[in-house]
C-alpha cells in the first residue's frame, strides 16, 4: 500500500536480516538507525540547515529515495522533512519497536507467502527505512532500478500487529507479479495491480478482515463504496485507459471522485474485480498473467460487475 503525500502529509550499513545459514532466507538492508543517528546528532542544528544536511546524508544511502514525490515542490518537500524530524521523538518508541521486530516478521511473511510461491525470495533489493511520512510499503523505481522498501515509520503509525502478515503478502504479492507484469502508467494496470495484492492477502490470510487487508485507512472503504457500487464501477470503467494522473490519484491516493468516493477506493474496486477474475484462474495463474491477457480479464470482468450491478445510467 502506498501512502503518498496526499495522505500521509505525502546507508552506513547493509545487515543481513536473516540468519546467514540458510541460502534460500531474504536479505534486507536496514537503515532505521541512519535516521535515529542523523535526528540524535543534529538536534541543536538550525532547521534549514538540518533539512538541507538530510537532503545530503541520508539520499546517498539509497540515492533517489529522498525526493519531493509527484507534484510536490522542493519547498513543500523540505517543510514535510522538517516536520518528520521534529514529530521523531514521539514516534521512536513505536519506530524502534517496528526496528526490533521486523527482521522476524519478515522472515515469517517469506515463509508464510512461499506457501503459495513456493521458492519465493525477492529478485529486487529490499530496505527498511524511515520514509518521511510517504509509504508503510511498495515498490520503487529508483534511477532505473525496482527496490522494494518499507517505511518504518508509517508501519510503526498505522499499523497493529496482526496485519504485519497480511500487509507483507500484499507487498511481496508486488514482487512477484511485477516478474510478469510490468507497470503502466494507465488506471486499468493499477487497478489490477493494487486488486490483485489485495485479493492475494485475501486468499492468502482467509476470514482477514477489511482493516487486515488495508481497507479501511483512513476511512473504512467498502461501507461508503457499497451503497453507490454501480457509480463506483462506472466511473472507473470510464477511467480505466486513462493516463491522467489526476485519475490514478483519484482512485488510489486521495480527492477521489468529487469526494463522491473515500481515498483509496480503487483498492476496493480492484480487489472485486480480481475477485471475479478468481471464479475462473488461479491466484498463481493471475499473478503470471501477461499483460495482454489481463487487460481482457479486467474489462471482462468490469463489464460483468457492472451487469450485474444494473448498468451505468
Amino acid at each position: 500500500m502506498r501512502i503518498a503525500a496526499a495522505l500521509a502529509l505525502l546507508i552506513v550499513g547493509a545487515l543481513p536480516a536473516f540468519s546467514r545459514d540458510s541460502a534460500k532466507s531474504a536479505q534486507y538492508i536496514d537503515l532505521t538507525a541512519d535516521f535515529t543517528r542523523f535526528v540524535d546528532a543534529t538536534a541543536g542544528m538550525e532547521e534549514a540547515a538540518r533539512v538541507a544536511q538530510f537532503r545530503k546524508q541520508m539520499d546517498a544511502l539509497l540515492p533517489g529515495f529522498y525526493m519531493p514525490p509527484f507534484g510536490m515542490t522542493e519547498d513543500k518537500y523540505n517543510a514535510h522533512i522538517a516536520k518528520a524530524l521534529q514529530k521523531f521523538p514521539t514516534l521512536r518508541p513505536q519506530y524502534e519497536q517496528v526496528q526490533r521486530d521486523f527482521p522476524a516478521a519478515f522472515e515469517a511473511g517469506i515463509e508464510h507467502f512461499r506457501k503459495q510461491f513456493p521458492g519465493f525470495t525477492p529478485n529486487v533489493p529490499v530496505y527498511l527505512l524511515h520514509s518521511v511520512g510517504e509509504m508503510d510499503g511498495g515498490t520503487r523505481e529508483l534511477n532505473g532500478r525496482i527496490y522494494l522498501i518499507f517505511g518504518a515509520d508509517v508501519i510503526a503509525s498505522i499499523h497493529k500487529p496482526d496485519e504485519i502478515t497480511p500487509f507483507l503478502d500484499h507487498e511481496l504479492f508486488h514482487v512477484e507479479n511485477g516478474r510478469f507484469f510490468p507497470e503502466c502508467g494507465e488506471v486499468w494496470c493499477s487497478l489490477w495491480a493494487e486488486g490483485l495484492a489485495t485479493y492475494a492477502a485475501k486468499v492468502m490470510n482467509p476470514g482477514a478482515s477489511d482493516r487486515q487487508l488495508l481497507l479501511t485507512y483512513p476511512t473504512p472503504i467498502r461501507p461508503i463504496v457499497e451503497p453507490h457500487w454501480p457509480d463506483a464501477l462506472c466511473y472507473t470503467r470510464d477511467r480505466l485507459f486513462s493516463k491522467e494522473q489526476r485519475d490514478i490519484e483519484e482512485l488510489f491516493v486521495g480527492n477521489s471522485g468529487g469526494r463522491q468516493f473515500p481515498e483509496r477506493f480503487g483498492y476496493y474496486v480492484g480487489l472485486r474485480v480480481a475477485e471475479e477474475a478468481g471464479a475462473k484462474h488461479t491466484l498463481a495463474e493471475l499473478a503470471h498473467m501477461p499483460p495482454a491477457v489481463a487487460k481482457s480479464v479486467i474489462e471482462k470482468a468490469v463489464a460483468t460487475l457492472i451487469g450485474r450491478a444494473g448498468g451505468c445510467n
